[in-house]
């Protein structure tokens, strides 16, 4: 099937980064470096434009903590290219690197590029983080592999076998690899959340609908892409199945989910709770989260080639 063009707009302000030009050299070179995957995925991730996806996202970030993000993101798409279609046994051996990796382990840096990125990033992100920090954003890894763990059960099998919508619902949360992204953002928003901010509902909301929002929006644009990899994970597919409808109708239903978590996340920016003498920085942790949304948009309008299947 051909790539569809919808109609899905965030209200808010558009960032250009400074940086956009220069950090999309620099990850255009690294991707030479990546020998795990094979030459024509190299060849689409350079028309993927992983450096103008990090700029668009997080316009806000300074060119170090660009380059630290635009490592991890190439290393995420290449883990997830990878290893995802891998039999569970062997992908769970493969994610615990990454969790040893950012434990502290270095041993399996020189064994591939992803691993010696995902090292890099760890070190230089140190000096960055408190060590709750990390914690959090270990936690948001395994989150992320154990949606890639339940996601084994459903794609890259012969004939494709869709979850329910509500089975589907929570495994994406995980497999979007959300929660590492809303872990960076605090970073850039200069503001590494102490436990009593990180935990309140509203901001636990906050990011929930973020991955949320994230994963719809990639769904809907990325149909031709994942049927032609046999993949499950996609919120229209889950919905043509489980309702036996129309694409038309799927992409409609999945428009009206994404739009209702769109007005749900307008209506808690309006509304904040006092969060005391952390009120300036939830603000512009807020804030910057609204330029994450209008970059995703920014990234899948006009510079990216990743879902489209004739790349």
């Amino acid at each position: 099937m051909k790539s569809q063009i919808f109609s899905l707009d965030y209200p808010f302000e558009l960032k250009v980064s400074p940086y956009v030009e220069s950090i999309e050299q620099k990850v255009t070179l690294w991707i030479d470096d990546y020998t795990c995957i094979q030459e024509s995925l190299r060849k689409r991730y350079k028309k993927s434009n992983f450096g103008k996806f990090t700029a668009s996202f997080f316009p806000f970030a300074d060119s170090d903590m660009l380059i630290i993000m635009s490592r991890w993101i190439l290393a995420a798409f290449a883990f997830d290219d990878l290893y995802g279609s891998y039999p569970l046994d062997e992908l769970k051996k493969q994610c615990q690197k990454v969790i040893d990796i950012f434990k502290g382990n270095s041993s399996y840096a020189d064994e591939n590029e992803i691993f010696k990125q995902f090292t890099i990033v760890r070190d230089d992100l140190l000096p960055l983080v408190t060590q709750e920090w990390m914690e959090r954003f270990i936690y948001d890894h395994q989150f992320w592999f154990d949606g890639m763990f339940e996601e084994t059960h459903y794609s890259y099998k012969e004939t494709t076998i869709y979850p329910t919508f509500e089975q589907y619902v929570s495994i994406r949360e995980k497999v979007s690899g959300g929660g590492t992204l809303c872990d960076f953002l605090e970073i850039c928003s200069d503001f590494i959340m102490p436990k009593e901010v990180f935990s309140h509902p509203t901001i636990q909301r906050i990011r929930q609908l973020l991955a949320f929002m994230m994963s719809w929006f990639n769904d809907i644009h990325s149909v031709p892409w994942e049927l032609e990899r046999n993949e499950a994970m996609n919120l229209v597919l889950v919905i043509k199945n489980e309702r036996d409808c129309t694409f038309e109708e799927a992409y409609e239903e999945a428009i009206k989910i994404h739009n209702n978590d769109l007005a749900e996340f307008i209506k808690i920016r309006q509304n904040l709770p006092d969060f005391g003498m952390y009120n300036a920085a939830v603000e512009r942790f807020v804030h910057n989260a609204e330029l994450f949304l209008k970059g995703q948009e920014s990234w899948y309008f006009g510079g990216t080639e990743r879902y489209n299947p004739e790349a």
